[in-house]
């Protein structure tokens, strides 16, 4: 969908909002900017934790301070300034990563200091009880798991789509990416899990009690069992300088998210101002006030904060995905509506409406299971359960605000064969040397959105 319908330059409500409804891209526009000011607060108190490493004789509230204002700030400054600076910082995080990964080959060959051998042992009990004893612990461990994995790939939906987007010719571009995107996701996410299994039994009792920061990663729990020395303190202080990163990046995004909506009149004209730089100030500043919920680790323990805030980015990091992917839906039935060959697209996916009906329900079930240890006696609290739902009703008011509002005089979702495909891009002639070649659909209309 992407590679025909490039967003050029658009947000990602674009999608919704051509093929399902105006109201539904403002519902999700206004998701994303909602998940990624939140994610900053988020980083802020993870950078606390880690902090709480070293246990510095310092009140919390100076390290959020300093960590709040140096993100804020930075996000004021023309955008090359800090690109530079989170390039380094990429590069670090990704040599770590390696050595990490090597380093775990060595202590699981019996490299390290102890010269024992751990090869698959810790596979002799995956997975340990969660909440209630036995299978059903297992169960709902492997449960909890699944659900937290929302909180990485809550927005990867989107990063190839965006980026091609931008390029000269999506169409040629965009199924390189998309292919080389898979082997990067079993490179940096699929790999470093193999090895924490392989290094670190389920059953470590650091895993929950050992500390913050370093000192409950899985990680650093196998370095210390091979009795390595100073390590845990460097691999502290990069995660340390990845969670401010990370803070950095989502600032920028939600901030830009936030132009976007008001670019494309879903907000208040003046958060698309911008300073000499370039910089939208208003909607950098209204980002960094939802920043100030980090101020919650002043009142409560940064792990209970760090709790919500997860709850509260994984049910909204459910949206996204099934709006893209009901959108993708609706574009392929679009192409059979109008007459469209599906072979003279740019990129085909292989499982195309299977995959996305796939991930409609299996998104659907994750939002609905997040928090769902709440309903156990033991584990109720009226906290959690608001922080992990408290989505769903926010993404419902949108959606219904914005149709009383602005859209009573449009239907609930745009009728098949009014569905605006002008700018699809096909491969309609034999490529010649290194361009592709593509047509527009219908030349007399013109590209909306």
């Amino acid at each position: 969908m992407a590679a025909a319908v490039p967003l050029n330059g658009a947000g990602t409500d674009y999608y919704p909002t051509r093929f399902l409804s105006k109201s539904f891209g403002f519902a999700m526009g206004y998701n994303y900017w909602f998940a990624y000011a939140i994610l900053v607060p988020f980083e802020i108190t993870v950078s606390t934790l880690v902090i709480h490493y070293w246990n510095p004789p310092v009140h919390d509230a100076v390290f959020l301070t300093i960590l709040l204002v140096v993100i804020v700030g930075l996000n004021y400054l023309p955008v090359k300034d800090s690109g530079e600076a989170e390039f380094l910082f990429s590069s670090l995080k990704v040599t770590m990563l390696v050595g990490i990964m090597v380093l775990s080959i060595i202590i699981v060959a019996g490299g390290g200091p102890t010269g024992e051998r751990i090869g698959s042992r810790n596979w002799d009990t995956p997975i340990k009880p969660w909440i209630l004893e036995g299978s059903v612990g297992s169960l709902l461990a492997f449960l909890g798991v699944l659900v937290s994995i929302v909180l990485p790939m809550g927005f990867i939906a989107k990063m190839v789509a965006v980026c091609g987007g931008e390029t000269k010719n999506p169409a040629k571009t965009l199924p390189k990416a998309a292919r080389a995107f898979v082997f990067r996701l079993a490179f940096f996410y699929v790999l470093p899990v193999f090895f924490v299994t392989l290094i670190c039994p389920a059953d470590a009792p650091e895993l929950t009690s050992g500390g913050s920061g370093a000192g409950s990663s899985p990680f650093v729990i196998g370095i210390k069992t091979a009795h390595i020395r100073v390590l845990d303190h460097i691999i502290n202080a990069i995660i340390l300088l990845s969670a401010w990163s990370a803070g950095n990046v989502y600032c920028y995004l939600s901030s830009r998210s936030l132009y976007s909506l008001s670019i494309d009149g879903y907000a208040p004209k003046f958060f698309a101002r911008t300073n000499k730089y370039g910089t939208p100030y208003w909607s950098v500043t209204a980002s960094g006030l939802a920043a100030l919920l980090a101020y919650l680790n002043v009142r409560s323990s940064a792990g209970q904060v760090l709790t919500w805030l997860v709850n509260i980015i994984n049910i909204s990091s459910v949206f996204p995905w099934v709006l893209l992917s009901w959108s993708y839906i609706r574009f392929r039935k679009a192409l059979e509506v109008q007459g469209v060959d599906r072979n003279r697209l740019p990129y085909r996916a292989r499982l195309g409406k299977s995959s996305a009906w796939f991930c409609i329900f299996f998104f659907t079930v994750i939002g609905l299971l997040n928090g769902f240890q709440v309903f156990f006696p033991s584990e109720w609290n009226a906290a959690d359960f608001i922080t992990a739902y408290i989505g769903i009703p926010l993404f419902v008011l949108l959606f219904f605000g914005h149709k009383y509002f602005r859209g009573r005089s449009e239907p609930w979702l745009v009728p098949l064969n009014q569905l605006d495909l002008s700018p699809l891009s096909v491969i309609d002639a034999v490529s010649v040397g290194d361009e592709v070649c593509g047509q527009e659909l219908d030349g007399d209309k013109k590209t909306s959105g």
